[in-house]
């Protein structure tokens, strides 16, 4: 095949597996903290999955970073997990007003793939939303 826009050389069909789509999902209302930088800040959970997490919290760029600390509280049941996380994307909205700084208010959406945790807390991460999604099946 001829190519047919430039830095496409060639288009075979297929699709390559996306790891983000591999397992379930379920909504949660919950907290956890996020550590970096050795700071602490609070953010919403929004999603579980057995991989990752979504989470959302009002973003500062003093503290962004890529690789982050995870203290998650599993809601419904009295344990707390501590993961370290990539972060694979991030949303950023406008919030109205102004930082101190001067910089824009700004609400940030992230989706974090878990890139290390005791394997206890993984088990138990993935038997939560496996059990969760169970119950909210018809």
């Amino acid at each position: 095949m001829l190519p047919t826009r430039r830095g496409h050389l060639y288009d075979l069909g297929m699709q390559l597996p996306d790891p983000r789509r591999q397992g379930p999902r379920v909504t949660v209302d919950g907290w956890c903290g996020v550590v970096t930088h050795h700071d602490l800040r609070h953010a919403s959970v929004l999603e579980l999955s057995e991989l990752g997490v979504r989470l959302e919290r009002v973003f500062d760029p003093r503290v962004a970073a890529r690789t982050v600390a995870l203290e998650l509280e599993v809601p419904g049941i009295d344990e707390i997990i501590w993961a370290r996380a990539d972060v694979v994307f991030a949303r950023l909205t406008p919030l109205g007003g102004w930082h101190a700084s001067g910089q824009p208010r700004l609400l940030c959406r992230a989706g974090l793939r878990i890139a290390d945790a005791a394997s206890r807390h993984l088990r138990l991460l993935r038997d939560y939303v496996f059990a969760t999604r169970a119950h909210e099946l018809p």
